[in-house]
């Protein structure tokens, strides 16, 4: 396999260098194809993940391929405009010039996807590459077997492997790519496994997107609407069976209006599963055995804190939506570790500089959700937490606008990516002057005098 993986290395290092991805025609081609591709495919895809993932076809269409059709149209859209270079203002000190900042693909692109959103996690980042002019090579993950079967045969139906190609993931072949010389790293995962990444490629100082995940909070202030606040968590953190990067990690609870609240969110997570989340055909199931056996300890270390749900079948990977309710984060297993799976443990606490310390105690987190009906409170909380992006009174919702920023700050993540970002990701900024030729200020050049220290004491002071 890693003679296999060499050659496509090299094949894509050529297929760069001859200059197949550079023009406009080129990159637009590339792009329609991936989107045709797509939609002839997008039955078989659609099955696939409902197989690994349990994920009802509407779901997946809502929180994958939707959204990666959405990535692929702005770029259609905007690449003409992406790709001219931008006038910028020249200071009286450089007269007579002009500058510019063109932009230029990277090269040579390796996308490492995530299980929980294969299609988009594989294909947004994608779109960005190809926008970008460069090459892709993508690793897919190995826990989404049926996914990776019909989109590695759609692929090599559809790309030449020189432009785009896929393998599937393993420790050894993973570790056998990150050696290989790219020009751009692009992976999402988990903070763990990114550090791995970003020490790889600083052997060949390769710049990176890492984007990863951690303890995303919501918070629920006294004021808020608690009905609308526990359906939007409750969307949020069960959505793909609480296997999202941005989903509500913890929610933190005004003391005032906690048993409101999570008799409130009961309702919530039965209007959108039933009585019987296990045989709801809207709910899914957990990736694989090792996760489930995981999220299982969990519900065993903190069982005589949950307050619903907590049952667990392993021969079906089910994961009942659970709700743990505790004084403090300490007494709670569940709250040591990024949970990524469905179980909201609900913390109270009194004033809102104490959850803000509470937040403070983790790692900056991908997402946060406050709720508040108080501007001020919004203001606060925006202001005083750093956190990778935000969605007011609701959750995820940043994450669908393709004019915003996604990434992460600190251990969530570096870089970012959607939109215009995704192109700016996968391409080089080159900063140019231009210089007429007709007039030099000889102000800069030796011998220095006093008068020509006066001009340049008045100009730049």
């Amino acid at each position: 396999m890693q003679d296999h993986l060499m050659k496509l290395i090299e094949r894509q290092r050529a297929y760069y260098q001859n200059g197949h991805t550079h023009s406009y025609n080129a990159r637009i081609k590339a792009l329609k194809q991936l989107k045709t591709m797509l939609k002839q495919h997008e039955p078989a895809i659609l099955k696939a993940l409902e197989k690994d993932l349990g994920k009802h076809p509407n779901e997946s269409y809502l929180t994958e391929i939707g959204v990666t059709y959405d990535s692929i149209n702005y770029m259609l859209k905007h690449l003409k405009s992406l790709m001219k270079p931008k006038r910028v203002k020249t200071p009286l000190t450089l007269f007579p010039a002009t500058s510019q900042i063109m932009t230029e693909p990277l090269g040579n692109s390796l996308i490492m996807s995530a299980f929980n959103y294969p299609i988009l996690l594989s294909f947004d980042p994608i779109v960005g590459a190809l926008a970008g002019g460069n090459t892709a090579l993508v690793a897919l993950s190995e826990y989404t077997p049926t996914v990776n079967q019909v989109l590695l045969q759609a692929i090599s139906a559809t790309f030449d492997a020189g432009l785009l190609t896929f393998f599937e993931s393993s420790i050894e072949r993973n570790t056998f790519v990150l050696a290989q010389r790219f020009d751009k790293i692009f992976f999402t995962g988990s903070p763990k496994v990114g550090k791995i990444v970003y020490q790889a490629a600083s052997q060949h100082l390769t710049p990176v997107t890492l984007e990863l995940g951690g303890k995303s909070p919501a918070l629920v202030t006294a004021n808020a609407n608690l009905t609308h606040a526990a359906q939007r968590i409750a969307w949020g953190k069960f959505i793909n069976t609480g296997q999202t990067c941005v989903a509500p990690d913890y929610c933190l609870v005004d003391r005032q209006v906690l048993p409101e609240f999570v008799e409130a969110l009961k309702s919530a997570i039965i209007a959108l599963y039933g009585q019987d989340t296990k045989q709801n055909k809207n709910y899914g199931k957990i990736v694989n055995q090792a996760a489930w056996q995981r999220l299982n300890s969990l519900l065993v270390a903190d069982a005589s804190y949950i307050v619903a749900g907590g049952s667990s079948d392993e021969a079906t990977r089910y994961i009942e939506p659970t709700l743990l309710v505790a004084d403090d984060l300490k007494e709670l297993a569940s709250m040591q570790e990024e949970i990524f799976g469905p179980i909201l443990p609900i913390l109270p606490f009194d004033t809102i500089e104490e959850a803000v310390t509470i937040i403070k105690g983790f790692e900056q987190p991908l997402a946060f959700y406050p709720f508040t009906a108080n501007k001020k409170e919004q203001t606060y909380l925006l202001d005083t937490l750093s956190f990778g992006g935000a969605t007011v009174n609701d959750t995820i919702l940043h994450l669908a606008n393709i004019h915003l920023p996604f990434g992460g700050v600190g251990n969530s993540g570096i870089g970012h990516y959607h939109g215009a970002y995704s192109y700016e990701a996968f391409t080089h900024q080159k900063a140019v002057l231009k210089r007429q030729t007709w007039l030099t200020l000889p102000v800069m050049n030796a011998p220095y005098t006093v008068m020509k220290d006066k001009v340049i004491r008045k100009l730049l002071k």
